[in-house]
């Protein structure tokens, strides 16, 4: 397929502006680097794509879908079909040059920093402490992981409830397409002492235990698993946090994190309706989030366990582990 040359004007419109300050001109301060803009046009259609590579290449890798006549910053032309842009919320992506129009100067100091992101390897992304698109925090006093990843931030955490595991999920999409969420594919496996998986447990049945085992008790949350943090560091966890290098928003529903306790501390009162705080199946459109808790079988030995999320075709793979355990 050939594609029709671009116009001189379009041309000539999408180079970058960076001037280097005449030789031996001294100056206190540099001015920000001055990027030429450009605004989206569709010409019969209702949205522009961005993808991930300048090929643009079937199917499609989407990172966005551009709003008619939004405005992007240029941060290469190569004289090619596509030509790479930043949106102003610090997306990055290649789009048509037929679909860009002149649109004046942008100072960089006013384009968003682009988020770090992993990268999938033979479609899986492990959560690694302080890696590309790795994150961890405290939610409500739990330590959650996250990894985002071709546009989808999933956040997990993962306590012990003394009768079955509980982990918190949550999922973002803020890629350019629906994705499907499906806890039926959602993992839990024992990697020490014993390698072995550990079943989901069906919220019906979580339901009707509710009121004997207290299905929202913690005797104790899991944190990184030691495999996924750096030897070389020396930080601790409370270090990491208070110093994230990759931070990213709370995703966690406040519904399904309700304050929970130990046993014989303090005795719940109030009735837990399991069923409304399950994870559920969904179809996530672009913008949307969901967010859900999952039980499964308990090893009361298990150290090191694996979470593993399945999402718009990337599995999501978080590295936890049990401390003060015997092993």
């Amino acid at each position: 397929m050939e594609f029709a040359s671009k116009p001189l004007l379009v041309a000539s419109a999408l180079l970058l502006v960076a001037l280097p300050a005449a030789a031996g001109e001294e100056s206190a301060s540099v001015a920000p680097l001055v990027i030429n803009r450009a605004i989206v046009k569709c010409p019969g259609i209702t949205g522009v794509s961005m993808t991930i590579d300048a090929e643009q290449s079937l199917p499609l890798r989407l990172v966005s879908t551009l709003a008619c006549g939004s405005s992007v910053a240029i941060l290469s032309d190569t004289e090619g079909y596509t030509a790479k842009v930043r949106t102003t919320d610090g997306k990055e992506g290649y789009v048509a040059v037929m679909y860009l129009a002149a649109g004046g100067n942008l100072r960089s100091s006013d384009v968003k920093p682009v988020p770090s992101v992993a990268t999938p390897v033979n479609g899986v992304v492990r959560w690694h402490a302080g890696a590309p698109g790795c994150d961890e925090f405290l939610s409500r006093g739990r330590h959650v992981e996250s990894i985002t990843a071709n546009g989808i931030t999933v956040q997990v955490s993962l306590q012990d409830s003394g009768w079955k595991y509980r982990a918190n999920v949550a999922v973002s999409n803020q890629s350019g397409s629906t994705i499907d969420v499906q806890p039926g594919i959602v993992t839990l496996a024992e990697l020490e002492p014993v390698l072995r998986a550990l079943p989901a447990t069906d919220v019906n049945k979580v339901a009707h235990a509710s009121t004997s085992h207290q299905v929202l008790w913690t005797l104790a949350d899991a944190v990184p698993s030691p495999s996924a943090v750096s030897r070389t560091s020396s930080k601790s966890i409370a270090d990491r946090i208070a110093h994230r290098s990759n931070p990213t928003d709370d995703y966690m529903s406040p519904h399904m994190t309700l304050a929970s306790a130990r046993p014989g501390v303090f005795e719940r009162t109030e009735s837990v309706d399991a069923e409304s705080i399950a994870l559920r199946p969904v179809a996530l459109k672009p913008q949307q989030n969901a967010a859900g808790v999952m039980w499964f079988a308990r090893d009361d030995r298990a150290h090191e366990l694996s979470l593993r999320v399945p999402a718009g075709g990337v599995v999501f793979d978080f590295a936890f582990a049990f401390e003060d355990r015997d092993r």
